[in-house]
């Protein structure tokens, strides 16, 4: 709960998202939101989704699903299949859609990497590579691990030790932050401070399987953004400042 408001607030007043909030959600309120997106979205807007709560995992076809406030350990009724979201997202007119999620077996969501941004790139390749991701089609997934459990604490304060990272990363930040970028330093602040607590935790990043993925790039422009030579008509930059949306769900 501490989490999903938190990051609200991050994305509400840095980052400039409008912000749909939902605590406590059960398995209707959580579809419905995501149904009202479907129909509101068009192809100016970004979807970003923050899931903190429960996960569960079908060991026999690998199947991840987000458990709501109403579902029952012993009984899979009011489960939320990643079936059932991918569906959503795949005819979302939104350009660009990131799913984050901080729940057990949320790396089930996912399949193959990532296009990215080589080391030693230069300025004038990278904002090449920034104009062709802006104007791809993008769904995306950064979860804070893989097919197995993960710590919802651990960070020494109100949030788990992804969510900790997450915001801190996003804090600091004061340029575009691709996605790729925005996950490798949450990766290492959360495998490092897993390490301590003896846990192998790692978080992924990659395509959301069956959600028409098309090589594209999620990005994020705070308020205060230095975007050089970016122009609200040449890049990455139009995209960030299209109508945004935030959504966030935690089922505790």
């Amino acid at each position: 709960m501490n989490d999903a408001r938190a990051v609200d607030r991050m994305l509400r007043d840095n980052y400039g998202f409008k912000t749909k909030l939902l605590i406590d959600a059960d398995r209707y309120a959580m579809l419905s939101a995501l149904n009202e997106f479907r129909e509101q979205l068009t192809d100016e807007d970004n979807l970003l989704i923050y899931y903190a709560g429960h996960g569960e995992l079908d060991n026999v076809n690998l199947r991840g699903y987000w458990l709501p406030v109403d579902a029952e350990a012993d009984s899979s009724t009011n489960w939320i299949s990643n079936v059932a979201i991918t569906d959503i997202l795949n005819v979302m007119a939104a350009k660009h859609v990131l799913v984050v999620a901080d729940s057990c077996y949320s790396g089930s969501m996912t399949r193959s990497s990532l296009a990215r941004l080589s080391p030693g790139m230069s300025e004038q390749a990278r904002q090449r590579w920034l104009k062709v991701m802006a104007k791809t089609r993008a769904r995306a997934a950064l979860t804070s691990g893989g097919v197995k459990p993960v710590l919802d604490s651990g960070a020494g304060g109100d949030h788990s030790i992804f969510a900790q990272a997450f915001l801190d990363v996003l804090g600091e930040n004061d340029a575009i932050l691709e996605g790729f970028s925005l996950y490798r330093e949450v990766q290492r602040r959360v495998k490092l401070l897993a390490a301590t607590l003896r846990v192998d935790q790692d978080p992924q990043y990659a395509p959301i399987k069956y959600a028409g993925h098309e090589a594209g790039e999620f990005f994020l422009l705070p308020r205060d953004a230095k975007v050089g030579r970016w122009s609200p008509e040449n890049g990455p930059l139009r995209i960030a400042k299209a109508k945004s949306y935030f959504s966030a769900v935690t089922a505790q």
